[in-house]
C-alpha cells in the first residue's frame, strides 16, 4: 500500500464512517453529472462508500473528507495534480493516515472506494485481560508508561467500563510495552501480569495508569495480594515471554505507537473521542 499523509489533520466535520448510513448521504451533497456513490452498512451504519463515474479529483476529495471528517483532501488533491497522468489506468491503494484506506483505479469510469482499515479476528490471537462477557469487543493496545495511555485510562476507559459491567461490551487489554523509550513500561506489563494471576489485572491496571509505577510490590500489596506469590511470578520467565509475545504481536500488525484501538476488527481513528468509539463498537456488533 501507498501511504498518503493528510497535510492537516484538523478536524473538518463529524467523520461518518460508523455513523448511520443516511447522514452520510446526506452530507454528501450532489454528485457529479454521471457518477454515483454506493455504500455499503453494517448493523445500520456506514461501512464504506464507493464513487463510480467520470474522473473528478475534487468530488474524491469531498467524499473523503465527509467520510473520514479529516482533512486529507489538500494532500489527495496535491497528490493526484502531481501524478495523475503517469497512474492513468492504474489500480492503487492508498493508506489515509493510520486508519482508512483508499481503493483507487483511475480508469474509465474512475473507482473510488474509502473505507476503515480492518484487522482479521484471528489476526489477534486469544484475548485473556478481558472486562465484560458480553457485546462487542475493543481492543486496546497500550503501554503503562504512555502518558495518552493514561489519559485514555482516566477519560475514556471509566465508561467503557461501566458498560462492561452491565455486559454491553467487552474491553481487552494488549500489552504494547515501548520499552525503547519507557524503561518502565515492560516491568509495568509484567507486574500487571502478576496481578493477574491472583485475579486483580483491572484493579492493578487502574493503580498503574494513574502513574505509580516502581513500587510494584507495593501497589500489590495494598490490593492485598499474596506478596510471596507476586515475588515469584515476577521472577517467572514465562510472565515476561507473555508479555514479549504480546509486543510482537502489535509489531506484525504494523502498529506504531500507542494507545491502539480497535473495535472488532476496525481500527478506532481517535479513541481519546467516546462518542466515536461508541460508534465503531456498534459498527462491529
Amino acid at each position: 500500500m501507498r501511504a498518503l499523509v493528510p497535510l492537516l489533520f484538523l478536524g473538518l466535520a463529524l467523520a461518518q464512517v460508523a455513523k448511520p448510513v443516511e447522514t452520510f448521504q446526506k452530507a454528501l451533497g450532489s454528485l457529479p453529472p454521471g457518477g454515483k456513490v454506493e455504500v455499503e452498512s453494517r448493523n445500520g451504519r456506514l461501512l464504506a462508500a464507493t464513487y463510480q463515474g467520470p474522473k473528478n479529483a475534487a468530488f474524491l476529495a469531498q467524499m473523503v473528507e465527509k467520510a473520514t471528517g479529516e482533512a486529507f483532501g489538500p494532500a489527495l488533491l496535491d497528490w493526484y495534480a502531481k501524478n495523475a497522468k503517469a497512474l492513468e489506468g492504474q489500480r492503487l491503494v492508498l493508506n489515509l493516515g493510520e486508519a482508512y484506506t483508499l481503493e483507487l483505479a483511475l480508469t474509465e469510469p474512475m473507482r473510488a472506494r474509502i473505507a476503515p482499515k480492518q484487522v482479521s479476528e484471528s489476526a489477534f490471537g486469544q484475548d485473556r485481560l478481558v472486562l465484560g462477557k458480553g457485546g462487542p469487543l475493543l481492543r486496546v493496545f497500550s503501554d503503562f508508561q504512555c502518558p495518552y495511555c493514561q489519559r485514555l485510562a482516566q477519560t475514556v476507559l471509566p465508561r467503557l467500563k461501566a458498560l462492561a459491567e452491565k455486559g454491553e461490551v467487552r474491553v481487552s487489554y494488549r500489552h504494547f510495552p515501548l520499552k525503547e523509550i519507557h524503561p518502565e513500561a515492560l516491568p509495568a506489563a509484567m507486574a500487571s501480569e502478576c496481578a493477574h494471576r491472583q485475579g486483580a489485572f483491572w484493579a492493578y491496571h487502574d493503580r498503574l495508569m494513574q502513574g505509580r509505577l516502581g513500587d510494584y510490590l507495593g501497589l500489590a500489596r495494598s490490593l492485598g495480594l499474596d506478596e510471596k506469590a507476586f515475588l515469584a511470578c515476577l521472577q517467572d520467565p514465562k510472565v515476561k515471554e507473555e508479555v514479549e509475545g504480546e509486543r510482537a504481536l502489535a509489531l506484525r500488525l504494523g502498529l506504531r505507537g500507542t494507545p491502539t484501538v480497535f473495535a472488532g476488527p476496525f481500527r478506532v481513528p481517535n479513541p481519546f473521542d467516546l462518542e466515536q468509539v461508541l460508534d465503531y463498537l456498534a459498527l462491529a456488533r
